[in-house]
């Protein structure tokens, strides 16, 4: 026997192994390694290759010859030990090489094993769970976002009138409150924060684009600098629709009646009722310029404006139509916020022992999608750090205690799902398929490719990965309205299904 291990496991799923490789071993390797070298140089008084054992070590050094003989025994070694030490199973992550004695050989490698979570009486939970109801008003709403999608803006050549578009370029700025209500205003802010920083639920797909990106955000509203300018434009169109932008306010009717290239200057205070409760009572003054009038015609809310959505032929379907999209969106929101909210119950009782190395993948996932944001914004990686006066180190750092959240987060729904015998089988893969390709209709050459696609790789990750978290999130529901299945029926059925397959 060449090698000796000695296993020893910390409080952290750390397991140590430390290795002692037999001497016969290693001089058996470094002969190897003096055959290779033997091959690749002349030395004089022998043929090429032919050059005894004991010359080489001359010609190379004994320390030098065993030195380059570990490098290739240490993964060979280690591809033992796993296998001996039967672990591999068990592992999370890349093990690593802690300490090396090269003469005699003893290795000690550190292999993170996998989590141990222990969760409580998560089958008690309860919540109320309500039925989702679409107001007209939001579906209204819809309609009118549509409307405006097809609106046709001519510049004109007169003052301003209520509908009309203007350009304006121009600044908003808050007077500045006392100093006493600036102390009030940012404690509670900072309460807030730190109350969202708790709260936050981080999902699989977590720093996303989705949460680095916001459509509505104008990059200029916000000045750095001097938090008491709000508004801060060179260009920027608005309606003129009181109702709209800065409701409440006399924001509009200033607006109302001026030309391009005038200039206006007012004040007024934010009402009580303001949907920003930050700005309510607060004083703004606005030095504006007209930049454009643009008139602005919109198509009637009638069928026509159905067909020029492309999916329907009647006012009444588009309703409907508009109606549906707003119910599934905010049947998922409801199904999302409840999973999240079963999670955060799942982590007042969960009991969970992972390795540091857990976390540093978590890491890793953050900085990679980082990196990759940063590349789709056509910065270079490097450059954008520096810019930043950090280092990569620094950036891990930040993301630690994001990364160990979600970590945990994720940790406790694996077991939950492992304790509710939660599985995909053929049967599921083939009915979501199917209900996919039913989507593309007659097309037939479609419905080839992408059944090819949600067969294989990323296709099938994608299409197993929804069915998954459909199933989690039908048990949760069921779960916490008291109608999931009893877990030991669910134990049996999992036996017999074992048994089966045997």
């Amino acid at each position: 026997m060449t090698l000796t291990i000695h296993r020893e496991e910390d409080e952290q799923r750390q397991l140590t192994l430390k290795v002692e490789v037999a001497e016969s071993r290693v001089q058996q390797a470094m002969k190897e390694t003096a055959r290779k070298l033997a091959k690749d140089i002349r030395v004089p008084g022998f043929r090429q290759g032919r050059a005894p054992y004991n010359v080489i070590v001359r010609r190379f050094g004994a320390d030098a010859l065993r030195a380059e003989a570990v490098e290739e025994l240490v993964p060979v070694i280690f591809e033992e030990v796993i296998a001996e030490a039967n672990v591999a199973e068990d592992m999370y992550g890349q093990p690593s090489l802690k300490h090396m004695e090269i003469s005699p050989l003893n290795l000690e490698f550190v292999i993170p094993l996998s989590p141990i979570v222990t969760l409580g009486d998560y089958r008690a939970i309860r919540k109320e769970i309500e039925p989702i109801e679409i107001a007209d008003a939001a579906v209204e709403e819809e309609l009118e976002r549509i409307q405006n999608q097809h609106q046709k803006l001519e510049t004109v050549e007169r003052p301003a009138e209520l509908g009309d578009v203007v350009t304006l370029r121009g600044t908003g700025v808050l007077t500045p409150q006392p100093q006493e209500e600036v102390a009030e205003e940012a404690e509670v802010v900072a309460e807030e924060t730190v109350a969202e920083e708790e709260e936050t639920a981080v999902s699989d797909a977590e720093p996303t684009d989705d949460e680095t990106t916001n459509d509505d955000f104008d990059e200029d509203l916000v000045d750095e600098e001097d938090d008491e300018v709000i508004f801060d434009e060179v260009r920027r169109d608005f309606l003129l629709d009181s109702q709209k932008v800065f409701p409440g306010t006399p924001f509009v009717e200033n607006l109302v009646g001026l030309s391009a290239g005038e200039d206006t200057e007012f004040s007024f205070v934010f009402p009580e009722d303001y949907e920003e409760e930050s700005l309510v009572g607060r004083e703004i003054t606005f030095h504006l310029s007209v930049i454009e009038v643009k008139d602005r015609e919109v198509p009637a809310i009638d069928d026509e404006l159905a067909k020029l959505n492309g999916r329907f032929e009647t006012l009444d379907e588009l309703r409907e139509g508009l109606r549906k999209d707003l119910h599934e969106q905010a049947e998922q929101q409801a199904t999302d916020d409840l999973a999240e909210a079963f999670i955060d119950d799942l982590l007042v009782d969960a009991a969970m022992v992972y390795p540091p190395a857990a976390v540093e993948l978590e890491i890793d996932e953050f900085v990679n999608n980082f990196k990759q944001q940063i590349s789709r914004s056509g910065w270079d990686f490097q450059d954008f750090m520096r810019l930043q006066a950090q280092t990569e180190d620094d950036l891990r750092e930040g993301f630690r205690e994001s990364a160990d959240k979600r970590l945990k987060r994720r940790l406790v729904m694996r077991q939950m799902i492992l304790d509710e015998k939660i599985t995909i089988e053929q049967e599921d893969v083939d009915a979501a398929l199917e209900e996919r390709l039913s989507r593309f209709g007659d097309n037939e050459e479609l419905k080839i490719g992408m059944r090819e696609y949600f067969t294989q790789g990323q296709g099938f990750e994608m299409l197993s990965g929804q069915i998954l978290n459909d199933k989690v999130n039908g048990r949760i529901r069921a779960i916490v309205t008291g109608t999931a299945p009893d877990l030991a029926v669910l134990a049996a059925a999992e036996t017999v299904d074992e048994d089966e397959e045997e």
